[in-house]
Formats: structure tokens, sequence, C-alpha cells
């Protein structure tokens, strides 16, 4: 795989230039603006900030900044660009001594919810982040509680995935330092919170803070302002989650999407940058997975790639310590050799033939990271809408019991048979009633209800409702200690994989086409796309039942599924 360096027709510029204008308050430039123009001709003015993953960033004005593809900037330019960068502080080692606009406020003014309390957040132990979340809202309006509450598990699957890449804060708005505390240590924040005595003194933070409301606003390290919400509802902080993800994946290193870009900068700079020294060849794209290698039984990857001084790779040699079977020695070998991108060696600003060592170690299987990864790089992006669903509840957790099918009527009425052996409510008997389900002898996938339908359980008779989602939120209403089913049925176009994202108040079972595919008894609030489950669907409709049930107070789920 080879990118050439800037050889681009018009139109297909137009398809791989991205410009991003966000404004939101007072933007301070620390230079002049200058005059840029993309290969596409597009005309702007502003001052280079830093690359970032596959993009050059720029201030362009007191209000926006932008983004562009690397790949949309000429020969001259991207020069010009590293040139003036290069005068900028590098991201920090540590995030205590971040030189950042947006980073660097937060040193010394931070805290961190541990044992339900705020403490001092040490800043030492942590790498300089290349994105600041920063979370704007109030003890005193529900927006807020709503926005912290669902955006919780998003903010700690993007750390399990991306680790280091993104940092966060919660700076309070129009409430008391008490209640800064509160809605703090109430809600457990994951992220840092701003304290509160200096949050006035935080003089890049406290710029965009809003008159009131809650608001999701994302920044460069650097103060670039790249988008923003108001969180005033759930489809407002599943769009900003969505494209937060959309960005992180396109600064992932491994995303082959982003190698084009890379290499057209790289490929300029390094004999600028090695004008007077010299550096080894690098590896810009690994096309070999973990998941892949694993599947064909590959463990340990060692090799030695002869590297052209044109960046092409002419051999491969495996080495005696790569752990391969024999039949995927070639198919290895070629993969590497053909599909991988490197950047030749360069001595003293010219370019030279050298090697370069291989190694991957394939990982053990973490299916919970995978899913995660996948839910969040772009592999999952294709929404099904799961909006009517049928509800059948509350059929009412009342002391210890099990339940016995008697027989299936001619209208397909499940008649069943309750033995009761305890009067009371314990855990044990919410446990009990977790696990047993009407349907246990015929089985989840006999379980095809139309509205209206009725059914008994426990000598009492409920009917399937219909039920719209709110922007996924499906709610049961108040009913303590009570255990309610939801159906769906939707098409899919092939047998492929795909994804449930899935918050739920409090326990939930899953199944897909009458298969099991997750159990968790758990006490917790719905939260956006708390876990996600890994699904394969198949061709035409897909079934799917979910058992949600309710300890105490609220009692929901928020679903949405997704496709490669």
């Amino acid at each position: 795989m080879r990118f050439p360096i800037a050889f681009f027709s018009r139109t297909a510029l137009r398809t791989v230039i991205a410009f991003v204008a966000v404004s939101l308050s007072p933007l301070s430039l620390s230079a002049k603006p200058s005059a840029w123009q993309d290969l596409a001709g597009t005309k702007f003015r502003g001052e280079p900030v830093e690359v970032l993953g596959p993009f050059a960033l720029f201030k362009t004005s007191l209000t926006s900044g932008r983004r562009v593809f690397l790949r949309g900037l000429a020969p001259e330019d991207i020069l010009r660009f590293h040139a003036e960068i290069a005068k900028r502080p590098a991201r920090a080692t540590r995030w205590s001594e971040a030189k950042g606009a947006a980073t660097s406020d937060l040193i010394g003014h931070v805290l961190k919810v541990k044992n339900q309390t705020l403490v001092p957040a040490d800043l030492s132990d942590v790498p300089e982040p290349e994105l600041l979340l920063v979370i704007y809202g109030s003890h005193n309006d529900g927006e807020s509680w709503e926005m912290v509450r669902s955006f919780t598990s998003v903010f700690e699957r993007v750390q399990r995935v991306y680790p280091g890449k993104l940092g966060a804060v919660f700076f309070g708005v129009r409430h008391t330092d008490a209640e800064h505390q509160r809605i703090a240590t109430l809600t457990n924040m994951p992220w840092f919170v701003a304290s509160f005595h200096y949050q006035n003194s935080m003089s890049f933070l406290s710029r965009y803070r809003p008159a009131d409301g809650a608001y999701l606003r994302l920044f460069s390290r650097d103060g670039v302002p790249l988008f923003s919400t108001q969180a005033s509802d759930l489809r407002a902080i599943q769009s900003f989650a969505d494209e937060l993800a959309t960005l992180l994946a396109q600064l992932d290193p491994a995303n082959p999407r982003s190698w084009p870009d890379r290499h057209h900068y790289l490929a300029l700079t390094r004999p600028v940058r090695f004008a007077k020294t010299s550096t080894g060849p690098l590896l810009i794209g690994d096309p070999l997975r973990a998941e892949g290698l694993r599947q064909r039984g590959i463990t340990r990857i060692d090799a030695r790639l002869a590297v052209e001084a044109s960046g092409e790779i002419s051999s491969v040699e495996l080495l005696p310590s790569s752990d391969v079977p024999d039949a995927m020695r070639i198919p290895l070998v070629e993969a590497l050799r053909k599909q991988a991108v490197v950047l030749p060696a360069i001595e003293h600003g010219t370019a030279l033939a050298s090697s370069l060592a291989y190694m991957f170690v394939v990982p053990p299987e973490d299916r919970a990271l995978s899913a995660d990864t996948s839910w969040l790089n772009g592999d999952a992006r294709r929404d099904i809408p799961l909006t009517a669903w049928l509800m059948l509840k509350p059929i009412r957790v009342e002391g210890k019991y099990f339940m016995n099918v008697e027989k299936v009527a001619d209208d397909d009425t499940v008649m069943l048979q309750p033995m009761r052996v305890s009067s009371g409510l314990s855990g044990a008997d919410q446990i009990d009633a977790f696990n047993s389900d009407w349907f246990a002898e015929s089985g989840a996938a006999s379980v095809h209800p139309i509205e209206g339908q009725t059914q008994v359980i426990d000598e009492r008779t409920f009917t399937w409702q219909r039920v719209e989602a709110r922007d996924g939120l499906v709610d049961f209403g108040a009913h303590d200690y009570s255990v309610g089913y939801a159906w769906t049925e939707f098409e899919s176009p092939s047998a492929i994989d795909a994804w449930l994202g899935l918050g739920s108040d409090d326990g939930v079972k899953i199944w897909l086409n009458g298969q099991l595919v997750s159990d968790r008894w758990i006490r917790r609030m719905s939260r956006l796309d708390d876990d996600v489950v890994p699904l394969r669907l198949k061709k035409g409709k897909n079934q799917l039942l979910i058992k949600i049930q309710n300890a105490t107070g609220d009692w929901s789920f928020i679903a949405r599924l997704r496709t490669r």
C-alpha cells in the first residue's frame, strides 16, 4: 500500500478535505493568522496549532477553529505548517507540566471523587491528553444530572479503548460550593472536578462557561474548539457521544483511513527534521490485527523487513522466535510486504535503504474490550432503529416462588402453576424471580406476541402493550419489586455482526432469536451504552426479548442497535 506525496484531482480532494468551524466564546490567538489555501482552492486565514491525527489544526479567529485533512495541503504548505508548529510546546508526558491553553488551566485547580468525597487530584501521574472535554452543569437543573449520569459510561468506555487520549473536567454553573460537591459525589463523577473556589481564576475554562444549562464542549489540548452541544435531552447526548467516537477513531494510528494523511505529512517533514541527524525507518500502518491472527492460530510474529529508500518493502524475513503455523507463513509475509506502510530511514536529510525490526505478540482474547472497541472505532456505525416495542408489565415479585407451565391454550396463552414456599420479600426472592421466566420450558423463541395478547402469569393476567421508545429509552413506569418484558422484531439485510448498546434499571436479561446473550443481575440506573453486547444477526427477521427487573425507584432501559 503506497501513497503519492501530492497527486490529487480537484474532485477527489473535496471528499478528503474536512473543515470544522465551531463558534463558542472568544479564543485568544497567540500570533497573527496567516493565509492558507487547500488543494481544492479554498482560502482561509489561521494560526497553525498542531497535527491532530490526520488533521492540520488551526486557530482561525477569536471564535473558531478549523481542522483540515493533511492531504488537503500542498507540500510547501505542509513544510510551512511544520515550521510554525515547531515553535509551540509539545504534548507533555505529565499533565502537571502541560503548556496547552486548555489543559494547563487545570493544573493545581482540580479535584477527584474518592470515597464519596472530593480530594485534590494529582496530575503528575497522568499524561497530558490530546483532547479536553469540559462538562458544564449545575446542581440546580435536572438536565445536568441527566447529562452526567448518561455520559459516565461513554467516558469510561473511551478510557478503556483510548487510554490517555481524552481528559475531562466538570465545571460548575450557577450553584454553591456545597451543591458543587453534592452533584460530583452523588453521581460519583469519574472525571476531574474543577475546584469551586478556583473556577473564576481558570481563565480558559471560565471563558466558555454558559449562563445556564448543561453543555458538553470538546477542545484540543491547546484550546481549539472542536464541537459542542447543549445537553438538553438524551438525543443531544447521544449525538455528542457519537461525534466524539468518530473523532477518536480518526485520531487512532491503527485506523487505515488515517495512514495516507500521516504518510503525506511525515514523508515531507522527516527529511527536514533529520537534516543534520539520522533516524531509522518508521512503521505508519500495520495491516495485522490481533483478532484475525488469533483466529489463524498465530500467537507471535518476529520479523525483519527490508525497506528500500522509496519506502517499498522488498522482503520480509520471519525469525525463528515467531509462532506461526506453516500454512500461514507465506500469506503473513505477503500481507506485511504488500500492505504495511513504512517510511524509509533518513540520514542527513536523505532517505536510504535499511531494515525494520517488527514484533507482534497477540494478546489474550478480551471480548468485552473487543466489543467496546468495535462500538467506538467505527465497526458499529449503521444504526438499526428499535422504536416500537411490546411490553408486558408489571409482574410483581411477591415472596419466594417458582413457576411451572401448566398448559398452553389454543390461543397460545401460557397457563402457569405457581408454588409459593414463603412469604415476604428478600434479596433471594428477587434473584429467584430474575432467574425464573414463564417461558422457561417452551424457550424464549416461543415468545412471539402481538399487541393486545394476554398472558397469564402466577394466576394474574397481563396484556402485551405497544410502546414507542423515546431516543432509545423505554420506560416501564413506577413499580417497585417488579419484573417486565419488552419484545421487538426487526429486519437485517444479511447475516452480520452487530452490537447492542444498553443501559438498564435494574437487572437485565437479553435474548436474541431465542438465545440468551446477556444475563446481569445488577442494581443501577439506566445510562447510555452502559453495556455493549455483541450479537450475530441472521438474514431477515430477528427478535429481541429483554427482561428488566426493578428493585425500587425508576424502571427503564435504553437500547440502540448497530451493525458494521
